[in-house]
């Protein structure tokens, strides 16, 4: 990779330049019309360019931007300049970044993350199609703001329940966002006390009964990469307390040590807990929530995005037999409720792989739901429903299961269809397969055709 660094002041390259590996070909220049003919007449990956070149009181680098922009170039500006108006002039000319002037480390990092963000083949359509897949709108949407967040330190705060893939999506985070350390992961329930703390900061040989040798803790083996604290509501008031100070200063003590060890890493946190609920009972600080929670990100579950039951379904099969859903199957599926989410979903997926036919009927669904080690507060499909559709067959249940709910919110809607229709979210077609016609029209006197079709979009 080739850069271009253009700074009058030689510290000031110099900054740049050592945050800058050997796998990188770096050209300084040192004044304007230097910079103009090697972006002219050179090829560079990234341009850093300071606005006041060769003391002239003309902002030089500016003229520097459209050039570089239109050769390609990933244009940052790292200037001293604190004007808001010349950084959006920057913009404006086509630069990709503006920076301020000290804490290179930091900019240099983010610029090379948005750099290969903007160059990797990890686009949009790639990330939804081989990283991610869901067909669900508002969970597609919700992703591609957090793309913007991958280059930066921003830390990440991931909620929602079980098995909905929190550190999947950790992971993936920690991929796209290019560091160049490792991704470290930590479930903070599997710990408590001085092992949690062992853990986490490391220790010293000898600091403790069964310290045989040092260890070296998470913290530090996430230095330049990211750490994942999974489960971070189970965190002791005590551990939190160190954790907040190893954020804020990136310094720490291991166990039984009196050395401060350095290590620069991102965090990512995961918690199926609702952490405001545990600040005002006292049980987390909220200045360990102010600093893990710089970008929240709720994982949806599979109920809410149920038109990804069955494309995960056929990731899950592939390379395995054909497997055939029958219609019946499928309909009990997509109403049931996945209290386990993905993981329930992945453990359905090996369970039917198994199935000595291929062809997965409603029973072999039920028998699965029924006896599903995850634990749900309401079952769909109760022990009495399930001996209920054995007796008259699934089809016949589902019409009456139908017609109860129907009858159910035109109770509540004072026999107002347009109301049940809507809260339903059903078709006026299927309210009247499942509701009597005449009384139906009669009491509720609801308009047909393209008028009450326009009305109901």
């Amino acid at each position: 990779m080739k850069v271009l660094i253009v700074d009058d002041e030689k510290l000031a390259r110099l900054n740049i330049l050592n945050q800058l590996d050997s796998s990188f070909t770096i050209i300084e220049s040192n004044s304007f019309e230097d910079a103009k003919r090697k972006i002219e007449n050179q090829t560079f990956d990234i341009c850093y360019i300071d606005l006041k070149l060769d003391d002239s009181k003309e902002l030089l680098g500016l003229k520097l931007i459209p050039q570089a922009v239109k050769r390609g170039f990933y244009t940052v500006v790292m200037t001293s300049i604190e004007d808001e108006l010349i950084a959006e002039m920057a913009y404006d000319l086509g630069c990709q970044d503006v920076y301020n002037k000290g804490n290179e480390q930091e900019h240099i990092s983010e610029t090379l993350s948005r750099y290969f963000l903007s160059k990797d083949s990890f686009t949009e359509d790639h990330l939804f199609k081989d990283v991610i897949q869901t067909q669900n709108k508002k969970y597609k949407e919700d992703l591609k703001k957090l793309l913007k967040v991958l280059p930066t330190e921003i830390p990440v705060c991931l909620l929602g329940e079980s098995g909905t893939g929190k550190s999947h999506l950790a992971r993936t985070i920690h991929d796209l966002s290019k560091r160049k350390g490792k991704f470290v992961e930590l479930n903070c329930a599997t710990f408590s006390g001085d092992t949690l703390k062992s853990e986490l900061f490391g220790h010293t040989k000898g600091s403790f009964t069964g310290a045989v040798a040092d260890k070296v803790g998470k913290l530090l083996e996430a230095n330049n990469g990211t750490l994942f604290l999974d489960e971070i509501g189970s965190m002791s008031l005590e551990m939190q307390e160190g954790l907040l100070k190893a954020i804020e200063e990136k310094v720490f003590y291991p166990v039984g040590s009196n050395k401060l060890v350095k290590s620069e890493f991102r965090v990512i946190c995961a918690t199926l807990d609702n952490l405001e609920g545990l600040i005002k009972s006292g049980k987390f600080r909220f200045d360990l929530f102010q600093r893990i929670s710089g970008y929240t990100f709720t994982q949806p579950s599979l109920r809410s995005r149920k038109e990804d039951i069955f494309p995960l379904l056929k990731t899950k099969l592939q390379g395995s037999r054909k497997i055939i859903f029958k219609e019946e199957a499928k309909v009990i599926l997509e109403h049931y409720m996945w209290p386990g989410n993905i993981r329930e979903l992945l453990r359905f997926a090996e369970v039917i792989s198994l199935n000595n036919s291929g062809v997965i009927r409603a029973e072999d669904v039920l028998e699965f739901t029924k006896n599903s080690s995850f634990k749900r507060e309401k079952a769909l499909v109760t022990g009495d429903h399930y001996d209920l559709i054995k007796r008259i067959g699934l089809r016949e249940f589902l019409d009456m299961f139908s017609r109860e709910v129907i009858s159910k919110s035109l109770l509540e809607n004072d026999n107002g269809a347009r109301l049940a229709i809507k809260e339903l979210q059903i078709s006026s077609a299927t309210f009247y397969r499942y509701h009597d016609k005449e009384v139906s029209q009669a009491n509720m006197m609801i308009p047909k055709g393209k008028e009450y079709a326009n009305e109901l979009q």
